[in-house]
């Protein structure tokens, strides 16, 4: 299924001109005329474009023909109108038609049927034939997408979160054509199957499908063309060389072929509406030929002398006007005029900006089309009624014992509402992002510092209540910019912010939260369906240091 790139032009030569010279063997020659060449005597070349050959497809042949470790790629540009990425062919088929979503270089280990090494090799297949075999029942085809669902909008989501000032920001003209987003210093791998088992995503049966044909690892690079944007993702095998996968020669191609093959599909965009364009401005000049061919067989010369007069009167009119122009009032009122013309025309720019900015945000009110996330079964259910009952028995006795040894002094406790939702994402939630112990940790000390902090404003009594909205307003968008998303730091910053001896309270509340990630550690992995926590990146760099530093000695 690999798409072959066809030579870029034909090449054809130019005629050589000769001299022609008249003489006799024995005779005075006759003068005679020497025609001079026109063209130079060697041959010409000149460079005309394939005809019936798709430029993208060309594009998309070369870039993945020089990539390294690529399983197949897929192209999605965002509809401006709708609000959602939509999949765009890559190649056509042996009857003429377009092959929409994964266009292959090669077909993944899972599913490859001579490498039958892995144990679901059978249902790799039938999930990779259901990806790419439009005639087989039960093809999933790549529909159009709202950002955030499914692997497109998961990966647009994200676009931003490792460049260094996001998509719409560092656009550099080239040829005033082409605008390029910044990028990150390597391409970031996102995880399909973790993105496909984590129950914090919508349900989505092609991510299903990707994660189980083998498309484990991919990356979406996002670029810009004027307003045509989008992404390419990229498909990596996750059995390769990681290395070399992510060497800087390989990563600089990836990001230069996804600005090229967007500029590609922009082009042939383009290319299709300047064709209908020509095609009517023919069409028209055709129709005006044909009048004016007509006109005259009809009325003959009587048409000359009216055009003649018709001219006379024209000049008079041209030079009135002209007598005109030269004063002042009348270039005054001319520009007014233009003006009140430039200002109707931005008046109703902005209303079909506004018109469609609406209709965006009223389209995007009645919701996407992704479905309802499956439920628990009954032994992940029964685990996450160990783990929670084993946690809270525990908070609650400590909360007990402290409020009991302080209650005629400075009677402090545990707060215990903000390690019910922190309880909730560990084990109904195991592999999101927000539940993992750095996300706790980091979100909690920094939610439960900055309400602290705001105890110290002065307030009045009346004005006290605002405490407790400025404290979230302030942690929530602070988790995101930082990466520590948590909504259970969400609510410690408003209890926090409204208590006392809040420095004591913060002590016993993050040995809370260390108690919760001990007992959500030990819990969560006795089961095989669950892994708590998905990684622990501090330790991973750690010993990822060490081992290098041992190989240097």
């Amino acid at each position: 299924m690999e798409s072959q790139a066809s030579s870029p032009g034909s090449l054809k030569s130019a005629k050589e001109s000769s001299v022609s010279l008249a003489s006799t063997k024995n005779e005075t020659p006759t003068p005679s005329p020497v025609t001079v060449p026109t063209a130079p005597s060697a041959a010409v070349k000149t460079i005309e474009p394939v005809p019936d050959v798709d430029i993208l497809t060309q594009t998309v042949a070369i870039s993945m023909k020089s990539l390294y470790g690529i399983y197949a790629i897929e192209l999605w540009c965002f509809n401006e109108e709708t609000g959602k990425l939509e999949n765009i062919a890559l190649s056509n088929d042996i009857e003429g038609g377009t092959v929409e979503g994964l266009l292959l270089k090669r077909v993944t280990q899972e599913a490859d049927e001579i490498n039958r090494t892995y144990w679901n090799v059978d249902e790799a297949q039938e999930s990779f034939n259901l990806l790419t075999d439009k005639s087989i029942t039960g093809y999933v085809a790549p529909d159009p997408v709202s950002p955030g669902c499914g692997l497109p909008g998961v990966l647009w989501a994200e676009i931003g979160k490792y460049a260094t000032t996001g998509i719409n920001a560092g656009i550099h003209a080239i040829g005033n054509a082409i605008g390029h987003s910044a990028v990150s210093n390597e391409v970031h791998w996102r995880e399909v199957d973790e993105l496909a088992n984590d129950p914090d995503q919508p349900y989505d049966e092609r991510l299903q499908n990707l994660a189980k044909a083998g498309f484990t690892l991919a990356s979406g690079i996002p670029f810009q063309v004027k307003n045509y944007r989008g992404m390419v993702i990229y498909f990596a095998n996750p059995h390769g060389d990681p290395n070399r996968l992510n060497c800087d020669v390989n990563w600089q191609m990836i990001h230069h072929s996804s600005q090229l093959i967007g500029a590609a599909a922009a082009f042939r965009l383009s290319q299709k509406e300047s064709n209908t364009f020509l095609k009517e401005i023919t069409d028209q000049n055709w129709h005006k030929v044909k009048t004016k061919i007509l006109t005259v067989m009809r009325f003959g010369g009587g048409l000359r002398e009216k055009k003649r007069n018709d001219g006379a009167q024209a000049t008079l009119r041209d030079g009135k006007q002209n007598r005109r122009r030269r004063s002042s009032l009348a270039r005054l009122h001319e520009k007014s005029v233009q003006l009140r013309s430039d200002f109707k025309v931005t008046a109703l720019q902005a209303k079909d900006d506004l018109q469609t900015k609406a209709h965006r945000w009223a389209t995007k009110m009645h919701g996407g089309n992704a479905g309802i996330p499956p439920s628990f079964t009954w032994t992940q259910t029964l685990w996450s009624f160990v783990g929670v009952l084993a946690t809270h028995s525990i908070l609650s006795r400590l909360n007990y014992f402290i409020m009991t040894e302080t209650a005629d002094t400075s009677q402090l406790s545990l707060i215990l509402a903000p390690l019910g939702a922190l309880t909730t994402l560990q084990y109904n939630l195991s592999p999101a992002p927000a539940s993992q112990p750095r996300n706790a940790i980091f979100a909690q000390v920094f939610a439960v510092t900055v309400a602290n902090l705001i105890s110290y404003i002065p307030f009045t009594a009346e004005n006290a209540w605002f405490r407790t909205a400025l404290a979230p307003a302030i942690v929530i968008p602070a988790m995101a910019k930082l990466g520590i998303t948590h909504p259970p730091a969400g609510a410690a910053a408003i209890v926090f912010s409204s208590i006392k001896n809040q420095w004591a309270h913060m002590a016993i509340f993050l040995c809370g939260v260390s108690i919760t990630i001990i007992n959500a550690v030990l819990i969560n992995n006795m089961s095989d369906k669950r892994q708590y926590p998905t990684s622990w990146p501090y330790l991973s760099r750690a010993k990822a240091k060490m081992f290098v530093k041992k190989n240097d000695r």
